[in-house]
């Protein structure tokens, strides 16, 4: 195939895939979140460390023991001064023991704290390895269709939330249980009258709570969905900035961020004012026993069913006997907020992945070097873009895909990569169906060169070995080499240790593109699929790389879409690709004989490569 470097761009190039994706329908309304329901959410993700979790409850539930001794030691203490025969050795026992309660108290809560933050760690570590990990096997249609914030809020910010509940939660709810149930059974014990009016706000108060979650919960739709419009708004503004600035746009762009932050700011006072009502409520009623247990007591005291030492008991004890529960009501207040996160993290997690084929000894291998597709439909959304297309290309042979802007190329060349499955018919390397090929086989059979290119924040040499981690530095260098870039690298700085920046962003357009090339170079992969690389390079840079891109298609079987007719007309066939179907196929010279597409498109590139791009002489002279 000859690669023939030209400067014109008649065939404009396909519109991405990912553009014609439709948004994903919104999420119904969740029914109210309640305790159950939202801790039956959320208690899955403490699976992979319920061990270190349990002995972190089991230390909290301690410290809460621990935390009634010297309320033990003080109720001894006051009833033998009511009683009038103290004695100092009893008197200095309660003390010590009420001094070895408090410092096993704090020794067992801090520890359960350190217990249950070492968990949470290496949780949201997983989480986030895991979540990783999934979505390199998702096709790209489901992660193209989410903006790139809503799905960094997902994996930063809804991960993150889960700590509250794993790091604190679990040992605040256990120690306010454990309290709760202890200090009942205690004050019920001792008297059973003002046990019950120690306890009796507890009910309503935790109803408040229960409808307040419920009012709340309706709103968590909404509240995800413009803070996630707020953060893609904001990752979008940035990344655009160079736009942005260019066509001096900054005034709109922040307007439209101002927009997501103003409608967010109004879902979470919709939801502040649904909630804080019967939340405050919640905190006024905890705090409340007082204005019945002091009258009750009282009450008791002077008709002499009471002894004056259990009053004094009660009035220190059973005046704070709620207050542990504190805590549960700021995690009750922030529950809907983390199941709602939770969800969104487990519906990431839950996106169906692409089958990875059969590995092992049995596993499926392709016989040659061909490609084919047989009768593949494909849609996106609702809406078909590939009807019935099939195609092969032999071993060793060039196959160009040529037509308008939206026919479909694009979309051909990623089933080709298996980016996505096809809707129907089939597509097999080597005469074995993608879908049965492990995806370690595919990767190494197929190669692909977008002109759109990716490099991650990486040194020159670590992009490089991503394609063969286990690359050598010459092996590096060879493939370089090959795709004439290996001047331009070690004239850098630190040479293959430079550090590339944000999508490449300290290299030039053509500098990111030949390294793509020998990143491809290096895979060493038999099949190539390339869309071609030049149509928006500078003429340095162009003719660089299409000697790169010589290199890289040498002996191998390519699939190319082509921008450029000029570089493709010595192709092995060509396919005109139209409204999703082949509507022409053949050589460049048995096209143009055919008087159809293909021939309007060669003449529309004649016409575009002998266009004047400055007026002629005689035309100043007019």
């Amino acid at each position: 195939m000859r690669f023939v470097p030209v400067h014109d761009d008649t065939a404009t190039r396909s519109d991405p895939p990912i553009e014609a994706t439709p948004a994903p329908e919104a999420t119904p309304p969740p029914e109210g979140v309640t305790m159950t329901s939202g801790l039956r959410s959320l208690l899955p993700f403490a699976r992979p460390a319920r061990g270190m979790f349990a002995l972190a409850g089991l230390l909290a539930a301690l410290a809460s023991l621990a935390g009634l001794v010297p309320f033990w030691s003080i109720y001894r203490t006051v009833d033998a001064l009511v009683a009038g025969d103290p004695q100092r050795g009893d008197l200095e026992r309660w003390a010590l023991i009420a001094l070895v309660g408090i410092v096993v108290r704090f020794a067992a809560y801090g520890l359960a704290l350190f217990v249950s933050h070492l968990a949470a760690y290496e949780v949201l570590y997983g989480i986030r390895l895991g979540m990783a990990d999934h979505l390199a096997r998702v096709p790209l249609g489901e992660i193209t269709r989410r903006r790139s914030g809503e799905i960094k809020k997902v994996m930063g910010d809804d991960v993150e939330r889960l700590e509250l509940f794993l790091a604190h939660a679990i040992p605040d709810v256990v120690a306010a249980a454990v309290t709760l149930v202890a200090t009942s059974a205690w004050l019920l014990s001792v008297d059973w009258r003002m046990g019950l009016g120690t306890l009796c706000l507890v009910i309503p108060a935790f109803a408040c709570m229960s409808v307040a979650m419920a009012r709340a919960s309706s709103h968590m739709v909404a509240y995800q969905a413009s803070l996630g419009e707020m953060n893609a708004s904001i990752v979008e503004l940035v990344r655009g900035m160079p736009v942005v600035r260019v066509f001096n746009r900054a005034e709109d762009q922040v307007r439209e961020v101002g927009t997501s932050v103003d409608r967010y700011v109004h879902t979470v006072r919709r939801y502040s004012l649904d909630f804080l009502p019967l939340g405050t409520a919640f905190f006024v009623l905890i705090a409340a026993n007082v204005v019945v247990l002091v009258p009750l007591g009282v009450w008791l005291w002077d008709r002499g069913s009471l002894a004056a030492g259990d009053l004094l008991f009660f009035f220190i004890l059973g005046l704070g006997a709620l207050a542990p529960l504190l805590p549960l009501m700021f995690f009750l207040s922030r529950l809907a907020h983390l199941s709602s996160g939770g969800n969104l993290v487990r519906e990431l997690m839950e996106l169906a992945t692409l089958d990875d084929g059969h590995g092992g000894p049995g596993a499926p291998a392709p016989a040659d070097r061909s490609v084919e597709l047989r009768d593949v439909t494909f849609a996106y959304g609702d809406r078909e873009v590939l009807h019935g297309v099939s195609l092969r290309a032999e071993p060793g042979t060039v196959t160009a895909l040529v037509g308008p802007s939206g026919a479909g190329k694009s979309t051909i060349a990623s089933l080709i990569a298996r980016f996505w499955d096809v809707d129907g018919g089939a597509i097999e390397i080597g005469g074995v169906d993608v879908r049965h090929l492990p995806n370690d086989v595919l990767t190494r059979h197929v190669a692909v060169v977008f002109q759109d290119t990716f490099l991650f924040d990486d040194t020159v040499a670590g992009n490089l070995r991503v394609a063969r981690p286990d690359a050598t530095d010459a092996e590096l260098e060879a493939a370089c080499r090959a795709a004439r870039a290996h001047d331009f690298v070690a004239a850098l700085p630190q040479g293959y240790d430079t550090p590339v920046g944000e999508l490449g962003a300290r290299l030039s357009g053509g500098e990111r593109q030949r390294l793509t090339i020998a990143r491809a170079l290096l895979a060493d992969a038999p099949i190539v699929v390339l869309d071609e690389a030049t149509a928006f390079t500078d003429p340095d840079n162009e003719a660089a790389i299409q000697e790169a891109i010589g290199s890289l298609v040498a002996g191998r079987t390519v699939i190319v879409i082509a921008h450029r007719l000029s570089t493709i007309v010595d192709a092995d066939q060509i396919l005109v690709v139209d409204d999703g179907r082949i509507a022409e196929r053949g050589t460049h010279d048995d096209l143009l004989a055919l008087d159809g597409a293909y021939r309007r498109l060669w003449q529309d590139h004649e016409a575009a490569a002998a266009a004047a791009l400055r007026p002629t002489t005689e035309e100043v002279a007019r």
